[in-house]
C-alpha cells in the first residue's frame, strides 16, 4: 500500500485551464455514477474585467472568495494582489463540502484549488492537513499553484501517494 497514489493533483500557470479540466473530470465521474463532492473556484467577470472569484460547491451552491477591493465596502485584512479575501463567505460554502467526506471511502473529493487565499481561512488549511495524510482513506483530486508556497502545499506535492500533473493549456 505505501506506493498507492490516492492524491491527484493538477497544477500549472494561472489561466491554462486547470479549473475547466477540474469541472470536466467531476462531470466525467458523475456520469459514470462515481460519487464526488467538494469545490471549484470560479472567475466572475463583468463587461470583460475580473471583478473576483466565487467557490462553487459541485452541487451548485456559491458564494464570494475574493472580490477587487475596488468593490468592497472597506479594506479586507486579507489580500491577495488588488482582490480581497473573504474568508467568511469561502468557509460558508467550502468547509462543508469537506467536512462529510474526510476518512469517508465512498466519495471522490475535488478540491479547486488549494493556495494563497483559500489558505487564509485557518480551518481550512487544518482540514487540507487532516485530508493528506497517510491514514486518509479519501481519494482526492485538487488544484495547486505551480509556483512553489506554503510548506503544506509543498508537503502535499511532494507526498508519495500524490501524483502530479502539469497543466498547459485545455
Amino acid at each position: 500500500m505505501a506506493n498507492t497514489k490516492k492524491f491527484f493533483i493538477l497544477t500549472g500557470d494561472p489561466g491554462v485551464g486547470k479549473t475547466t479540466l477540474i469541472k470536466k473530470l467531476a462531470t466525467s465521474l458523475s456520469n459514470e455514477g462515481v460519487k464526488s463532492c467538494g469545490f471549484y473556484t470560479e472567475e466572475v467577470r463583468r463587461n470583460g474585467t475580473r471583478e473576483g472569484f466565487d467557490v462553487v460547491t459541485l452541487n451548485g451552491v456559491r458564494g464570494r472568495l475574493a472580490r477587487d477591493q475596488a468593490l468592497l465596502s472597506g479594506p479586507s485584512k486579507c489580500k491577495v494582489g488588488k482582490y480581497g479575501v473573504l474568508v467568511q463567505e469561502f468557509e460558508t460554502v467550502a468547509l462543508p463540502c469537506l467536512e462529510k467526506t474526510v476518512n469517508t471511502q465512498s466519495h471522490i473529493l475535488v478540491i479547486d484549488e488549494i493556495g494563497k487565499m483559500e489558505f487564509f481561512s485557518a480551518p481550512f488549511k487544518s482540514k487540507i492537513k487532516d485530508i493528506f495524510t497517510k491514514t486518509s482513506n479519501n481519494i482526492v483530486l485538487a488544484t495547486i499553484p505551480m509556483r512553489r508556497s506554503d510548506p503544506l502545499i509543498e508537503k502535499i506535492r511532494n507526498a508519495d501517494a500524490t501524483t502530479t500533473t502539469k497543466v498547459l493549456v485545455t
